[in-house]
């Protein structure tokens, strides 16, 4: 989902370089697919889901932002390899939405991205598959579990909802010192990251409660601990998808009302922007938006804090 820093995303990007025919031929194939894949959802959705065709019938304005919401972040993800969990939460949670709800959408609508990404990163030879092993069953347990614990405490949503967008608010932070490089010193001798399994755990975790940071958290501490960046960013994104997967199984088992707007509005931008992405990755400054990302998550985040500390 990210890369440590800008120069590691170039590094990745160049990588990837080389075998571009076939890469354009899956890239075709995929934007096909994605598109296959949510015609079928909304068809299945409209058949066997009667709340999702009175919403389709009467569809709520709030779709609409998320619609667009969603495709902005995918784009945003798109070219600078991080921050949509975050930009999406924190989001959902200025409009209202409860963390549980907002949490499911955005795993809800990374199922395809991160499906179709870490399909392509697997064709590409960028999966290092002993670290995917070792990242993606902790992972799942711990995103399992962030996600029943958030929904059990639903009903103490005032509580939760300043406790997530401080998490968003501090991601925020991340994303800054990200942006001008500030965490890692030239010639730093690392030692190379060993505890891979209660790293796929807590990043799981987290992410399920907070919406978001699988890559924020587990791929920036695979670098900063020695890891290959472009074997590290494939394993992650692969990985993810299972990730998302079940966490939103979980959510949509385990809650009673979902918020049908926003997660349709994700689902479907953020699938229409995917085989977009990729163009426009190289044609805009990842610092400057990464910049303009940090400080707008840090902002929303604070309102959101003091909005609900002061009613």
């Amino acid at each position: 989902m990210e890369v440590n820093t800008i120069e590691e995303k170039i590094i990745v990007q160049e990588d990837s370089i080389g075998s571009q025919p076939e890469l354009r031929k899956t890239k075709l194939f995929l934007s096909i697919a994605s598109i296959g894949l949510v015609l079928i959802a909304i068809v299945l959705l409209w058949f066997y889901v009667p709340s999702f065709r009175v919403h389709f019938s009467d569809v709520p304005v709030d779709f609409y932002y998320f619609l667009a919401a969603g495709f902005v972040f995918a784009l945003i993800d798109g070219a600078i390899g991080m921050s949509y969990g975050v930009t999406s939460t924190t989001f959902s949670l200025s409009m209202g939405i409860p963390p549980a709800s907002a949490s499911t959408a955005v795993h809800l609508s990374e199922i395809l991205s991160n499906g179709i990404a870490g399909f392509m990163h697997y064709k590409m030879g960028n999966v290092n598959t002993k670290l995917f092993k070792l990242l993606v069953i902790p992972g799942i347990i711990g995103a399992m579990l962030g996600a029943y614990l958030l929904s059990s405490l639903e009903h103490y949503n005032h509580y939760i909802k300043p406790l997530i967008s401080l998490y968003t608010l501090i991601l925020g932070a991340v994303i800054l010192l990200k942006a001008f490089n500030l965490k890692r010193k030239k010639g730093e001798v690392k030692k190379k990251i060993t505890n891979i399994g209660a790293l796929g755990f807590g990043g799981g975790l987290v992410d399920a409660i907070g919406g978001g940071g699988w890559g924020s958290i587990v791929l920036s501490t695979l670098i900063a601990g020695g890891r290959h960046a472009r074997f590290s960013l494939g394993a992650v994104k692969a990985s993810r998808f299972f990730v998302a997967f079940m966490s939103s199984l979980t959510f949509i088992t385990m809650l009673k009302g979902l918020h049908w707007e926003a997660i349709g509005g994700l689902v479907i931008g953020s699938a229409v922007a995917s085989p977009i992405a990729a163009r426009v990755a190289n044609r805009i400054s990842a610092k400057s938006i990464m910049v303009a990302v940090g400080i707008i998550v840090i902002l929303v985040s604070l309102k959101s804090i003091v909005s609900v500390l002061f009613t």
